[in-house]
């Protein structure tokens, strides 16, 4: 398959544009659709075109644990249900715009994992709080 994205390159960033970590993770875009059915439609199931309600968009990621200073602000702010902006960034591979998802989200569910000899792993969850802005790349 061509234009393949290597997971390695997914960064996630502050406000400030500095770099929290790099990790694998899944991203999750809950947008319910809006039913508008009535007896009119028999029993067909209708939907408002184009619009969604409990938008919430979540990255669940596993990083490296370390002690940069933004990572830890990452790690502090999850200890007290602080948000802060982020963007989860999947870079381009020759398209001339990035895909990107920026918004002010709070990271959950911190989790680590410590295997004998094995780097310390952490696992939080990026999730939005309120609207968050989406780029598609663009070709």
């Amino acid at each position: 398959m061509s234009g393949e994205i290597n997971a390695t390159n997914v960064v996630i960033e502050n406000g400030s544009g500095v770099i929290v970590g790099q990790g694998s993770g899944t991203i999750t875009w809950a947008n319910n659709p809006i039913i508008t059915s009535n007896k009119s439609n028999g029993d067909a199931v209708t939907m408002l075109d184009g619009e969604g309600s409990g938008k919430q968009f979540t990255f669940a990621t596993e990083f490296v644990w370390n002690t940069d200073a933004q990572f830890q602000k990452a790690i502090n702010d999850s200890n007290t249900n602080t948000a802060d902006t982020y963007t989860v960034t999947i870079p381009s591979t020759g398209n001339t715009t990035d895909q990107s998802w920026s918004g002010l989200m709070a990271p959950l569910g911190l989790t680590l994992a410590a295997g004998q000899g094995e780097a310390l792993k952490t696992n939080l969850t990026f999730t939005s709080n309120g609207a968050v802005t989406y780029v598609p790349y663009v070709s």
